[in-house]
């Protein structure tokens, strides 16, 4: 995902949990750009993570989803790098019964 980016998922069951591995993407070597991570269900903000750059190791992302039917991943910049940071999440996992 491009820093500045929202993905979102309209859970069509009855969903437990999201995880994934969250960080900067090895393409941005040369950027000198920071993203920070959110995780929203239904429109409030379940996690979010601290500033992450090229040398940042992955952060775990773990958040419940029970009772929600909407899951959005943003990605913001959280620097001032002065080319787009690119960002991923992972082993991505939805768990859903």
């Amino acid at each position: 995902m491009h820093s500045r980016s929202t993905v979102e998922i309209t859970l069509n069951r009855q969903c437990t949990s999201f995880s994934a591995r969250a960080g900067v993407d090895g393409l941005s070597l040369l950027t000198d750009g920071t993203v920070r991570f959110s995780v929203y269900g239904d429109g409030q903000r379940l996690w979010r993570s601290g500033a992450l750059g090229y040398d940042d190791a992955p952060v775990p992302v773990q958040v419940p989803l029970a009772g929600r039917s909407t899951l959005r991943l943003v990605v913001e910049q959280a620097g001032q790098g002065h080319l787009p940071t690119l960002a991923g999440s992972a082993d991505a996992v939805i768990s859903c019964r």
